[in-house]
């Protein structure tokens, strides 16, 4: 992984380059910090697609990530304590029956299978971190199946067996040691996460949900998730739908930096996996597609969190991977300008007030509010994207900050709006028209989430929202894969 960090005073320079602007002209001489990151699409904690196991699946052309249901990623946890075995040890059917005898339960339709083998706790500083955990053999893998289990995790960083033990093996002439767990995806249409984490503070072995939702990467071949735990009694009585309220991060599309997604398919793969474990590439039977990332923290559906509007440094601001996981779990509410506004307007507080008052709904710490601008339309086909929505007046925020609000949301580049206009009314000596939402994080804690994908979402109160950011450490933004949990006869 490499990361480039744009600072807060660096961008109020490339800003005032741009824009023929002094510095000193623009308000607290700063500006707002980014990143841009190189990174595997299988590095931490991720989801697989299909794809990445083989080109097909069953017969059929192997999903990429941007194909793979929500559905598969919301279930009912079921989690299998392994940490017994070790390394060296295949997690085998015998185990897995026994795991599932002594919970008196066995999974059911939809259940997310996790397995806690311990293989996270060296993350941090233990090079040997890939090997120091048991994986599944097949006759597990084939008696999970048999149960009907077609999403499982790991805490380890392979399903499979460690890949030094799968490497010896093969050398030794056992050719269906290499990745036999990822090359069952050919005959059987599943996947699985890995490298989750916090196993030990799940509430029980099973009576919660989980959320894997995979980052919209447009065609890869895996995606990072932010994998989490919930226990929430309305999910428990209320069966839901799932919408996708994000956008891709997609290869060079119109983002300010381009996005480009570079995707190892599986010829490829096998050469190079060939070449760095000292074999012939004709002895590699099976090599997994993967794909290298290099974008910006803006790219796609993202949250920009505190750190992102203030140095945290010398504010103390926290950075995303810090935001309290709660803040982006929570009643949703969505207020509809599309049809109101024209880009550039403001929309104001008495509009926004009218809007909950017509809906019914109300706001507070525990809502997670979307503005609906209808921007999202134009976002891969239309360069002009950034400047095609209205504007969230700064009243108007502060008036939601004030009532507990914490999250934000909307489909549009940034809620302040286009630049130009804000750039000519500094010019103009109205400070206050210049990133007036954005500006507001100098003084409050609060998260937005921009580049959303709010057309399929249509009931204005009523649901949840999830929106859990990537762990990027010590960064101001991370991508998300936002998500609305409607009442399934709504």
């Amino acid at each position: 992984m490499t990361l480039r960090v744009t600072t807060h005073t660096e961008a109020a320079r490339r800003f005032a380059r741009t824009h023929c602007l002094r510095v000193s002209e623009l308000p607290g001489r700063a500006l707002f910090s980014s990143e841009r990151v190189t990174l595997g699409s299988h590095d931490g904690t991720h989801l697989d697609a299909p794809y990445h196991f083989y080109p097909t699946s069953e017969g059929a052309r192997a999903k990429r990530i941007d194909e793979v249901p929500l559905e598969w990623a919301f279930g009912n946890g079921l989690v299998l304590d392994f940490r017994h075995k070790a390394p060296t040890e295949a997690i085998t059917e015998y185990d897995v029956a026994s795991a599932l005898e002594g919970l008196g339960r066995q999974p059911q339709p939809g259940d997310i299978v996790m397995l806690w083998t311990g293989g996270t706790d060296g993350f941090d500083d233990d090079p040997r971190f890939s090997d120091s955990a048991a994986g599944l053999n097949g006759g597990a893998l084939n008696y999970l199946f048999r149960l009907g289990v077609r999403i499982m995790s790991t805490d380890s960083a392979t399903i499979d067996m460690p890949i030094a033990i799968m490497r010896e093996k093969f050398k030794s002439g056992d050719s269906a040691a290499y990745f036999p767990i990822h090359r069952a995806g050919r005959l059987t249409e599943w996947t699985h996460a890995e490298k989750l984490a916090n196993m030990g503070s799940l509430p029980a072995p099973y009576g919660f949900k989980v959320m894997l939702f995979p980052i919209k990467i447009a065609g890869g071949t895996g995606a990072w998730i932010r994998a989490v735990g919930i226990e929430d009694s309305w999910l428990d009585s209320t069966p839901v739908r799932l919408i996708d309220l994000s956008l891709p991060i997609m290869n060079h599309s119109f983002e300010p930096e381009p996005s480009h997604i570079d995707t190892v398919h599986h010829g490829l793969s096998r050469r190079r996996q060939a070449k760095l474990h000292g074999m012939k590439t004709g002895d590699i039977v099976h090599a997994s597609a993967m794909d290298v990332v290099e974008t910006y923290t803006q790219a796609g559906t993202h949250v920009a969190a505190p750190a992102h509007f203030r140095d945290p440094e010398h504010d103390g601001a926290m950075s995303v991977d810090r935001v309290p996981l709660d803040w982006f779990y929570g009643d949703g509410v969505l207020l509809d300008f599309s049809q109101d506004k024209r880009p550039g307007e403001r929309i104001g507080r008495t509009e926004i007030q009218a809007k909950l008052d017509r809906s019914g709904a109300s706001v507070s710490a525990e809502t997670i509010v979307l503005v609906k601008t209808g921007a999202a339309d134009a976002f891969d086909d239309d360069p002009s994207f950034p400047d095609l929505a209205p504007a969230l007046d700064g009243e108007a925020f502060t008036w939601l900050l004030d009532r507990g609000v914490r999250v934000v949301g909307s489909d549009c580049e940034s809620l302040d709006g286009p630049v130009g206009p804000m750039v000519e009314a500094l010019r103009a000596g109205r400070p206050d028209a210049f990133f007036p939402v954005h500006r507001a994080g100098r003084d409050r804690d609060f998260c937005l989430i921009h580049k959303m994908d709010l057309r399929g979402l249509t009931q204005h109160r009523g649901f949840k929202v999830a929106a859990f950011p990537i762990k990027l450490e010590d960064c101001g933004s991370a991508w998300t894969r936002a998500v609305a949990l409607v009442p399934a006869g709504s």
